[in-house]
């Protein structure tokens, strides 16, 4: 029995049951999964100010649960306070970001990331850069529907995302689509029943991608980058 936290790094429970819902239904057998949202912060991060209030909830969270499950994943395509929680935690911690991009280079040769907002396009650029596989991406763009307002109608949704990845198959040699939100969960086999390319559904990668690290014993290591810090050196949280 292994058990993986899954941290909502919102405030609103907009999306809490779709992605309980969601997991559950592909969790493997023996897998125990606690679902958690921030208490403090914004209701979607969608800019770096949204994410920078998100960031102390979420390191608390990963501070207290610590010892208490196998593996984090932190539901948010933006991959928020990932490489400080690494840092904090003693188990794995996966961002969906990362996760999908990584599952995305195995499946083609170019990838495309279709999101939310219209600044999601350069912020997905610049994690593609830090990840090291800009140019395995051949393209990033927003189809301008917040994330809170991609469950109010699913169709309209997904004829967007559907509209937006055929443009970028045709016109910048995409070979695999990747979701950019979490958010886009309910859509994602709508989408990939119109398309000739595989779709890369971020939630389920960081969900699997957790559940493989903890099946494996891995985590990340702790002598370089994800050096263990001092939290002797903050006060006031």
């Amino acid at each position: 029995m292994k058990k993986i936290l899954v941290i909502s790094p919102i405030t609103t429970v907009h999306f809490s049951g779709m992605t309980k819902e969601y997991l559950e239904g592909i969790r493997s057998p023996g897998t125990e999964v606690e679902y958690v949202n921030i208490k403090k912060g914004p209701a979607s991060i969608e800019t770096f100010y949204d994410e920078a209030y998100a960031l102390p909830e979420i390191l608390r969270i990963v501070d207290e649960y610590n010892t208490k499950c196998d593996a984090i994943m932190i539901n948010c395509f933006a991959d928020p306070a990932v490489n400080a929680a690494r840092e904090l935690a003693d188990i794995p911690v996966v961002g969906p970001a990362e996760a999908s991009m990584a599952l995305a280079l195995m499946l083609g040769h170019k990838f495309a990331v279709i999101s939310t907002l219209r600044n999601s396009g350069p912020w997905i650029e610049l994690q593609a850069r830090t990840y090291g596989i800009e140019n395995r991406m051949a393209a990033a763009i927003g189809i301008d529907i917040p994330v809170l307002e991609l469950k109010t109608d699913l169709k309209k949704t997904a004829a967007y995302l559907i509209d937006a990845a055929k443009e970028l198959i045709e016109s910048k040699g995409a070979e695999v689509i990747v979701l950019g939100c979490t958010g886009m969960a309910p859509v994602a086999d709508m989408i990939r029943k119109e398309l000739n390319v595989p779709v890369v559904e971020p939630m389920a990668a960081a969900f699997k991608m957790a559940e493989m690290m903890a099946d494996l014993r891995l985590k990340h290591s702790k002598i370089g980058l994800y050096m263990t810090p001092d939290k002797g050196k903050i006060s006031g949280y």
